[in-house]
């Protein structure tokens, strides 16, 4: 079996990003139960706008996207750490 020895900045990393992962999956499963309570997987600008669920959806959505910046950052750290060491 392939073991791979990390030290504590690896392991670190390694589990802020299993953490922001698991954010990550957790807003998009409530992004698609919500479009699918609403009916409406194709969200307008309009129904964005005047219904409560197009604000939750947006307020899901700006987690996402600041998320998965965050996930990206914590791969290139990984990344980085993994070709030092």
């Amino acid at each position: 079996m392939f073991k791979m020895k990390l030290n504590e900045k690896e392991k670190d990393t390694l589990f802020k990003l299993f953490i922001f992962s698991v954010i990550q999956i957790c807003c998009i499963n409530l992004h698609l139960i919500i479009s699918a309570l609403s009916g409406d997987f194709n969200w307008t600008v309009e129904r964005l706008m005047s219904s409560l669920g197009g604000k939750v959806i947006q307020i899901i959505d700006l987690v996402s996207l600041i998320n998965g910046i965050i996930i990206f950052l914590y791969i290139i750290i990984l990344l980085i750490l993994l070709e030092k060491g």
